[in-house]
């Protein structure tokens, strides 16, 4: 309890600092906030406060971009996402998952960089309702893993999507994700408790970063907004890899 305390007092700043600044990031690319958070929080706290509690500042983050974007939302996408979410969450509620870290994330980082970078095909086959597959898949590694931002990220960008539509559709499809994980932990037992303001702070320092991303995309030209996305996503992806061969 008193080291709680002392973290609490001596790096609650700390905390703030890396929600505003990870949600510029996200609210200008569309992408890597999440992780970039994740991993910040991770030295300072148990999984099972981290993942939730992780969830809930990323829900908020991703409920103030959809706010300030909502007008551009391609709602079939996001609806078949959803209805994937429902099944993922269930599932993931009653099923107790144990990967092995490195193997998962170097199958991981490999699925995301070619999942990026293999040449867009104008006559390639559609799967159809491939956003209720994502949504499940994503949902149910999401009660594990904690962050899939750049899991899905791919999927998006294939889209063809204005950089506006693409980083508001996806953030109401995250935002479905982390709402749903949070509401698993929370029947399966979690407290907010000791962490209500830090969560409070954080919330609000997200809300800033994401009015100060959004200003950030208009001045992105399309072309440029697209090569930095895919290089964000390739580096957490390398990250990953190298990471996972490595231990």
């Amino acid at each position: 309890m008193i080291t709680s305390l002392n973290f609490y007092f001596e790096n609650h700043w700390l905390m703030l600092l890396a929600a505003f600044l990870t949600s510029v990031v996200s609210g200008t690319i569309g992408v890597a906030g999440g992780i970039l958070l994740l991993t910040f929080m991770a030295p300072h706290f148990p999984a099972t406060v981290l993942i939730p509690l992780h969830g809930m500042v990323q829900l908020a983050s991703n409920l103030a971009r959809v706010t300030l974007n909502f007008n551009v939302i391609d709602r079939k996408i996001v609806r078949l996402f959803i209805l994937g979410s429902l099944f993922g969450a269930a599932v993931g509620s009653r099923v107790v998952v144990r990967l092995p870290e490195g193997e998962y994330k170097l199958l991981l980082g490999i699925f995301i960089l070619v999942m990026t970078w293999i040449p867009e095909f104008k006559k390639s086959p559609k799967v159809r309702g491939k956003f209720i597959y994502l949504g499940a898949a994503t949902t149910f590694l999401s009660l594990v893993i904690g962050a899939v931002g750049p899991l899905i990220a791919p999927f998006f960008i294939r889209e063809g999507l204005a950089k506006e539509r693409l980083v508001v559709t996806k953030a109401a499809c995250q935002a479905t994700v982390h709402a749903l994980k949070v509401s698993v932990f929370i029947y399966l037992g979690f407290e907010l408790g000791t962490y209500f303001s830090l969560f409070v702070g954080m919330v609000l320092a997200v809300a800033i970063g994401n009015y100060l991303g959004k200003h950030l995309l208009g001045k992105i030209p399309e072309k440029l907004f697209i090569r930095v996305f895919k290089v964000v996503i390739s580096v957490l992806a390398v990250q990953m890899v190298y990471r996972a061969l490595i231990t």
